[in-house]
Formats: C-alpha cells, structure tokens, sequence
C-alpha cells in the first residue's frame, strides 16, 4: 500500500467592520479571502521529518528520535515556547536556504509544527516520516490571517495523515492498482472534522498569538463570513458575492499598543467614546442586514438588478461611516487616509480592515465598476509602493485533497 500525499488549502481573512469596537462587547464581522496558503504533505521513505517554508527559504529536518525530543523539549503545553524555543530550534535549520526575514515568524511556524505533532501525532515512532511543504499568497504580518491560515493547513493535513479526520478516496482505474490516483481528489470534509480542525488551529495559534479571540483560525477554517461577539461565533451562510481590492501599506504596526491607547482615551472620556463604538457596533449589524440582502437580490430569478444596486450603495455607505469613526478614534494612518483618497478619486470606497495604525485596507468593487478605475487604483497605489491584490470575499474554507505523490528530493 503507498503512503498517502495530501494537498491542503485555507484563505486568509479581513475583518469587514467592528474592529476595536468588538473588544467593547459589540459584533465584529470577517470575511475569508481568496488568498490562500498551500500545504503539501507527502511521506518519505528516508526516515527525515521535514518543514520547507517556502516563502522564507527556509528547510528544517529532524530524524524521528530528534523530532520526538524537541517535542518533549517544547512541552505538550508549549509551555516552554519562547524561552527555550529559539535555541531548540536552532540546529534544525538548513543555514544555506534561509534568507534575511523576521527570525520570530520562523520559529513561530516551526513551533507550531512541532507542537501540533506532538499533539495529534503523539507517537513519531508509528507513522511513516513525511514533508511538509509550505507557500502562501498571504503577506506575512499583515493582519490577513497568515498564521491562522498556516495553522489550520497543518492541523487538517496531520489530522488526516492520522485518519483522525475524513481522508479523500484513493481512484484507482483498476481495482487493486495503486499506481494511478485521481488527481484533487476532494474530502468531504463534516461538521465534526472541521470542528477539530478548527479547536486544533485555535491551540497552534495561542503559541504565536498568546490569547487569540479564535476569529482568525474560525475564518480559515469555515470561509464565508461569519460574526464575532463577546467570545460567541455565528456563521454566515447566505452570503452574496464581494468583489475587493485589497491593500497593504506595510506600514508595521503593534495591535497592541494600539488596542491599549484606544483604551485609555476611552477611559478619559467614556461618555465620548462609548457612543462611538455604540456606533461602529451598528455598522457592522447593518452590514449583516445588507449582505443578506444583497445575496436574496442575486439569487433571485432574474436577478433583481435595481434592488442589487440600492444595497451595494448602502454597503459603500456603511464602509465610509465605519473609516471616519475609526479616523475619530485615532487608530487609522496616514498610508490608510492615503489609500482611501486615491480609491475615492475613482469613486471606490475603502476602510482599514484589522487594528489599524497601518497595516491594510479592503476596497469594495461594485457591479458595473469600470475595469480602467480599477487599474488605474491598482498602479496608483503601487508606485506609491503599496501592494495591492484584487480578490472576493466568502472565499471557501479549508480544502483537503489527496495528490499522486512526487517523491521529490528533499
């Protein structure tokens, strides 16, 4: 019997509206991107364990007795992340292929994966050594769900190379040959998988994000869009289809520095701010209101075209309102007002998605916008040396399919 190779895909995210104003208890809603990262995982037969992230230029390789000690070493808690974690990870590393990036993300993805085979693995010794090949369209950083992305591709492919999860059939086109599979084939994945695969990317993400709200890895995992709100998670399942463009300033920036003067401003004036969230709160309740809407108008038959154009007109008003009270909040940037005064030079509308202070922006591309404004954004926003993707929104979750192995070197 050959030793099964998995392919395995999960967007990114954007939250829609309500940042800031959920960590006040008010909805919060996310959106799955069409960016995706791509995990390959495939077993080898030369008893190595290997992470390549490709996007990093980075190769680590453990033999089994290796990975199981760095396993205990982490801790089945990753208690011991990252005190201990940089200089465990050291030797892993194939010096000659690493390239000059942020160490932190790094070893953030090699503890994840150290950690979630010492979790859903358990035994090294009983299963057959395998590669793992990492690439993603994500910029890293960027508030876009990277890591909850990369978290929830690890989790889906270790779960399934354990059969703790729906595994995709192998086609064979004569019985008992199993040299020929079908390429893609797709698992159907159910509700109880994807809750495991969800949980266990929420425990890989708490090693890179401390205490994650499980928005990201939530996201990743179902697509769609969904809501957040005082710890409670609804998924939208009538959800149209949104057309964006989607900027990143590379501006860096700390959520957290951000996340705590917002509270302290509001503190000072409680009576000032708290309506002001009260406000953004409703925004991102309207914003459910209109994509329902908005979806019922589209799937009618015929499409109801005058209707569909009233709610995309009231989302391109709620998208303005949500950026200028987050301007009053204090947590936009200069690169973000940037962005939002050449897309409006076009007649787009764009917000900052995500904490602010930097970072990125989405832009809504409505029905009947002419391709020339949107070009003419796109190399705009670039000479200023922004990066901009053009992608939709309600992106498909997680996606598993078993590939014909390769055998590549590794």
């Amino acid at each position: 019997m050959i030793s099964p190779s998995f392919t395995v895909t999960a967007p990114g995210k954007i939250i829609l509206h309500g940042e800031h104003a959920v960590v006040y208890g008010k909805k919060a809603v996310a959106a799955a991107i069409d960016l995706r990262t791509t995990l390959k995982l495939e077993a080898t037969n030369d008893g190595q364990f290997t992470l390549k992230l490709l996007n990093f230029g980075t190769t680590c390789r453990w033999k089994g007795e290796e990975l199981q000690q760095d396993v205990e070493k982490l801790g089945r808690d990753g208690s011991c992340w990252p005190q201990d974690g940089r200089k465990l990870f050291k030797r892993s590393f194939d010096l000659s292929e690493v390239k000059e990036v942020d160490e932190r993300v790094i070893n953030d993805a090699i503890s994840v994966f150290i950690y979630l085979i010492g979790q859903i693995v358990e035994e090294i010794d009983r299963v057959p050594s395998f590669s793992v090949v990492v690439n993603t369209s994500l910029p890293v950083g960027a508030g876009l769900g990277s890591s909850a992305s990369y978290c929830v591709c690890l989790s889906t492919a270790l779960l399934a190379v354990t059969g703790k999860i729906s595994q995709p059939s192998m086609m064979r086109s004569i019985p008992g040959d199993e040299r020929e599979l079908c390429q893609n084939e797709m698992a159907s994945l159910s509700v109880k998988d994807l809750e495991l695969i969800c949980n266990w990317s929420l425990e890989a993400e708490k090693l890179v994000h401390g205490k994650p709200s499980g928005i990201d890895n939530s996201v990743c995992t179902y697509g769609a869009v969904l809501t957040f709100q005082d710890g409670t998670i609804e998924h939208l399942s009538r959800i149209p289809q949104l057309r964006v463009l989607i900027t990143d300033t590379k501006i860096p920036r700390s959520t957290k520095k951000l996340v705590a003067d917002l509270r302290d401003r509001c503190q000072q004036l409680p009576s000032v701010y708290n309506p002001l969230f009260d406000a953004v709160g409703a925004i991102a309740e309207e914003s459910c209101v209109y994509l329902e809407k908005l979806y019922q108008t589209q799937a009618a038959s015929p499409p109801e075209e005058e209707n569909s154009q009233e709610h995309y007109c009231m989302l391109k008003k709620l998208i303005d309102l949500n950026q200028q009270l987050l301007v009053t909040l204090g947590v936009s940037h200069s690169s973000l007002d940037q962005v939002c005064h050449v897309t409006a030079k076009h007649g787009l509308h764009s917000k900052l998605t995500g904490a602010g202070g930097g970072g990125c922006t989405f832009t809504l591309v409505t029905p009947g916008t002419r391709e020339l404004s949107v070009s003419s954004v796109t190399h705009e926003l670039t000479t200023i040396g922004f990066d901009v993707w053009d992608t939709c929104l309600g992106a498909q979750g997680v996606t598993l399919s078993r590939t014909p192995p390769t055998h590549p070197s590794q």
